[in-house]
């Protein structure tokens, strides 16, 4: 079987977030038909007991010797520089499902403008040099057709050949595994350090794109139907790299909420492994963000794992799949009003079975195996494709380097 390098470009372990979970399930599906090397940012020793049996290397071992043999690769987010600098003869998939530049923006305050220009130079470099392109949603597509076409990648070339690019850009959104979850209600709420009784609001992780503070708002309103509710926020896996600030304003409103922390609870991030018994235990999903550029190309991909487990959802302004989900009877949108959130939270606890039955065959439709099978074809037949653009011009230390390196 001819070799595939899948990059990830977070750590991936027990604990760990989207594109470390990306990354790992990509390998799993490529893996039932192609020789697969996972590389990590972290210690392959961390990985191995998550990976299935797939082969694991730390990146801290090198890039040009994991590429050795390799037919095809596929990388995203700074890491991708990395390769695509070091390894620049073996064909390579780049995944822009995580529209990090855009996200990163909501962290200027924090981190300051050197991030937006490094992210900047960073997709410059994946659009000039990448042959394949991976995206989550119909607005992630377009986006990044446009961003190709602004890069010189779509013109006489190609496009009279492939008018929809489906040869340089495919939609490849998150998925869920082939099985249905089947997790333990009390075994799931003892983990997440919740009571048993009345239903569990879960929220989940806290970024600064999020609106936590809207959650709070309603959640009185909530508690005046259902006193017994909880509301649960998880602290991320990830805090040496992702900027706190909305965290920290939470847990400080939370507290003048509920200051014994009995009704609102933060929890530390779960390992991937168990979250079958955290959806068993959960009972209606909520993710809000104000409207803007990052809700239109967000793909939340907690939603649809959650939908996997048979959490149905309540969004404010959670983009492309809270869309769909509210479309097909599994979840409802709510304006940005608590009122109106408080009652959307209620109505889905009051008709829960009804959202959860049409939660779980939405996320049935879409396995890690059928979601991926664009990546699958290509991977196939990978080749580098004679569009590739000049290297662009790039600072002496690249910014994307620490940042990779600090992820570690």
């Amino acid at each position: 079987m001819t070799r595939v390098v899948v990059l990830a470009p977070e750590p991936v372990r027990p604990r760990m977030a989207g594109m470390g979970i990306r990354a790992l399930e990509l390998a799993r599906a490529l893996a039932s038909e192609r020789d697969v090397l996972l590389l990590v940012p972290n210690r392959a020793e961390e990985a191995r007991p998550v990976a299935d049996g797939i082969p694991v290397r730390s990146t801290a071992s090198g890039l040009a010797s994991a590429a050795a043999g390799a037919a095809a690769a596929v990388v995203s987010g700074h890491a991708a520089s990395a390769w695509l600098r070091e390894v620049p003869s073996v064909p390579v998939a780049v995944d822009l499902y995580d529209p990090f530049p855009i996200e990163n923006l909501h962290y200027v305050a924090d981190l300051g403008e050197g991030v937006a220009r490094h992210d900047r130079e960073t997709i410059a470099l994946a659009l000039a040099r990448g042959d394949f392109f991976l995206c989550a949603s119909a607005e992630q597509r377009l986006f990044y057709a446009g961003a190709l076409y602004a890069a010189d990648r779509v013109g006489p070339r190609n496009f009279p050949e492939d008018p929809g690019l489906s040869r340089l850009l495919a939609v490849v959104p998150f998925g869920v595994p082939d099985e249905p979850a089947r997790g333990d209600r009390s075994r799931g709420r003892a983990a997440a350090r919740v009571r048993s009784d009345g239903p569990l609001v879960l929220f989940g992780g806290i970024y600064d794109w999020y609106e936590p503070g809207l959650l709070l708002e309603a959640w009185p309103f909530v508690r005046e139907s259902r006193s017994d509710a909880r509301l649960l926020f998880f602290e991320n896996p990830n805090p040496e790299t992702t900027p706190q600030r909305a965290m920290a304003l939470a847990k400080e409103r939370a507290r003048q909420l509920d200051p014994s922390g009995e009704s609102i609870v933060f929890a530390p991030w779960l390992p991937y492994a168990e979250r079958q018994d955290l959806y068993a235990a959960a009972d209606v999903a909520v993710s809000l963000a104000r409207e803007g550029l990052e809700t239109d190309l967000s793909y939340r991909t907690r939603l649809l794992d959650a939908a996997w487990g048979g959490v149905p959802s309540v969004t404010v302004g959670g983009g492309a799949l809270a869309r769909d989900l509210a479309e097909s009877g599994a979840g409802l949108r709510a304006p940005f009003r608590a009122e109106d959130l408080a009652r959307a939270i209620l109505d889905v606890l009051g008709a829960r079975d009804r959202f959860s039955e049409a939660a779980r065959r939405f996320a049935s439709a879409r396995t890690w195996k059928r979601v991926s099978q664009p990546l699958a074809a290509w991977c196939r037949d990978a080749s580098i494709d004679p569009g590739r653009r000049p290297f662009p011009e790039e600072e002496a230390t690249p910014l994307w380097r620490r940042l990779w390196q600090g992820a570690s």
